[in-house]
């Protein structure tokens, strides 16, 4: 079974980021804009051993707002993304303490650095991706969204997501 852990943002105006999926990303019609905290991994655990190890990895984690910074991606493969800036830390901490688990520390992707985002677009030729980054910076949309919870989905066999736990954040206020 594969599986991944991540965060569905809250958007305060989802639409902008939905525009940009809908045109550029062929996963759109399977998965919410997320973020990637444990990336899709085929295993046999248990979903219980998932769940426990991410509410106790989270338990103490309180909501938070998050925004985009700036569009970059990994052009070379086709990638265009929009990059988390306020409270990147705290994603980038939560990525790291789930795979210095061991139950998830032999799926990490060692052979590239973590950068908290949201994919909006792939499968481009690097030349486009480059520049539908450089586009999509020049608009300077303002996104903003909330952090409420965090999930494990299933990777159906068609690539659709099944959400299958949600731990809810402590409530800010």
């Amino acid at each position: 079974m594969e599986r991944s852990i991540l965060i569905f943002p809250e958007f305060d105006n989802i639409k902008l980021v939905q525009e940009i999926r809908q045109k550029y990303d062929s996963l759109y019609m399977h998965i919410r804009p997320h973020i990637s905290l444990v990336f899709p991994f085929k295993s046999t655990l248990q979903n219980s051993l998932i769940f426990d190890v991410l509410c106790k990895t989270s338990q103490n984690m309180s909501s938070f707002s998050i925004d985009i910074s700036r569009v970059s991606g990994d052009y070379k493969n086709g990638y265009v993304w929009l990059e988390i800036g306020k409270n990147e830390r705290d994603i980038r901490e939560l990525h790291r303490r789930l795979y210095d688990n061991e139950l998830f520390s032999s799926y990490e992707l060692k052979s590239k650095k973590y950068i908290p985002h949201i994919t909006v677009a792939q499968g481009l030729q690097r030349e486009r991706a480059f520049s539908l980054a450089k586009e999509l910076n020049k608009r300077g949309n303002s996104i903003t969204a909330k952090v409420k919870s965090i999930s494990v989905e299933e990777i159906l066999a068609n690539g659709d997501s099944k959400e299958i736990f949600s731990k809810k954040l402590i409530t800010s206020r």
